[in-house]
């Protein structure tokens, strides 16, 4: 009998450490991590530096520094988005691309008043950014830029044509870029070519929309990545088994549909143009690669190859200015998917803290971009994302580190 009860004392034992562990397990598998992460052995994730959270989904943010990013309001000028571009000739010199609001006009008034512009700082990539050239003239907007090797060159991925504004007040203005939208311009995909990120040409609309009834018969938020790699192994295929693309032409574009003149839900899909920039691009599927409404797409392959999106959330409480949830993260082993959406956690929100102790919580925050070590290791540094604060017309763009890598590239 004795052995008996000392049987059972030990099962019990050995049933509680076992109902403890599990309850302190958060993973089976990278995918568990939103493969920002490796699942360890005790089942817990270990999360790749900037990403935080059981699931290694949400941006770990520090507070960023004041003044930083590109903030002109107070002289009366609204921006949006923006992309940070190191320059490769000139140190501590970087380049920060933006659509600038032209007339005073504030974000509700983004078509037909925005143009593209170029500003620079020699403070480091958070900046403050100075306003340095105009790049596009109004109607131009959505500005995306990334290098390509195979074409070694920038490339700028926008949406717009020329357009001239009648009026000097800040009134809407009904006008087309091609199929998909006669209302603002919104549809249709573009791209400028440059040598030295100063000096742009004009390459061509490389993506249209179309008059039918298709779920994405308006094409807008541009988001190119360039599968060209030189970092494969002798293999041809990443650490982890997935295959590599090599030095390929073949360019990547998310991009965010909607019917024609956007007269019903926003949603992502995927196309890739296997002969480089130009196209034509293929969509690797026929509807929309989430269930859930986004836009604003950016894309990045990390270092382990994997595939990764952020997204500025339609959901319920997110949107345009009904709540926080703004920031959503997605994943894939391979750009062709399945696409895993992470809805469970923010990976960023509408609220922003500042090293002097305040915080902001906007009416807005969209357009997320990432800025890299250029290491490559692709470790997430900053995060910019376009701006409107609360009870105001106004908007600009904010740059906010990712842990401690992040806050060292500050310049903290």
């Amino acid at each position: 009998m004795r052995l008996f009860r000392l049987g059972l004392a030990r099962l019990s034992f050995l049933l509680i450490a076992f109902f403890v562990a599990s309850s302190y397990q958060t993973c089976t598998s990278d995918d568990d991590c939103s493969l920002n992460g490796v699942c360890g052995k005790t089942g817990v994730c270990k999360c790749d530096p900037a990403w935080t959270g059981d699931k290694c989904s949400a941006l770990d943010i520090r507070p960023a520094k004041r003044p930083s990013g590109y903030n002109l309001t107070a002289e009366g000028t609204s921006s949006w988005c923006s992309k940070i571009v190191k320059d490769p000739w000139e140190k501590n010199l970087y380049h920060l691309f933006a659509s600038e609001f032209t007339h005073g006009c504030g974000l509700d008034y983004w078509a037909p008043y925005s143009r593209i512009i170029r500003a620079e700082s020699h403070t480091g990539p958070a900046g403050p950014y100075t306003f340095a050239a105009e790049v596009m003239g109004t109607f131009a907007h959505n500005p995306n830029v990334v290098y390509s090797p195979a074409d070694r060159e920038w490339l700028l991925y926008y949406i717009g044509c020329p357009t001239n504004v009648t009026t000097d007040s800040c009134q809407s203005q009904s006008f087309t870029c091609g199929p998909g939208n006669d209302n603002n311009g919104e549809s249709g995909i573009s791209v400028l070519g440059s040598k030295d990120l100063r000096n742009w040409d004009f390459k061509g609309q490389v993506m249209q929309g179309d008059n039918t009834g298709d779920w994405d018969a308006d094409v807008t938020n541009p988001a190119p990545f360039p599968l060209y790699a030189s970092s494969c192994s002798r293999t041809g295929a990443y650490a982890n088994g997935q295959h590599c693309a090599g030095h390929t032409d073949a360019m990547l574009l998310v991009y965010r549909g909607c019917p024609y003149n956007c007269g019903g839900a926003e949603q992502i899909n995927v196309a890739i143009s296997e002969t480089g920039f130009e196209g034509p691009y293929t969509k690797i599927e026929t509807d929309p690669i989430f269930d859930e409404g986004n836009e604003d797409p950016f894309v990045w392959r990390d270092k382990r190859g994997n595939f990764h999106m952020l997204l500025h959330s339609l959901e319920a409480d997110g949107g345009f200015g009904s709540g926080p949830k703004v920031g959503r993260h997605a994943w894939a082993k391979n750009y062709t998917g399945p696409w895993t959406f992470g809805n469970e956690t923010l990976a960023f929100s509408t609220e922003v803290e500042y090293d002097d102790g305040t915080t902001i919580n906007f009416y807005r925050r969209e357009r997320p971009e990432l800025y890299f070590s250029d290491d490559g290791l692709m470790t997430p540094l900053l995060l910019t994302t376009g701006v409107q604060p609360q009870n105001s017309p106004q908007s600009y763009s904010i740059i906010v580190p990712l842990g401690d890598a992040g806050a060292k590239a500050q310049g903290k």
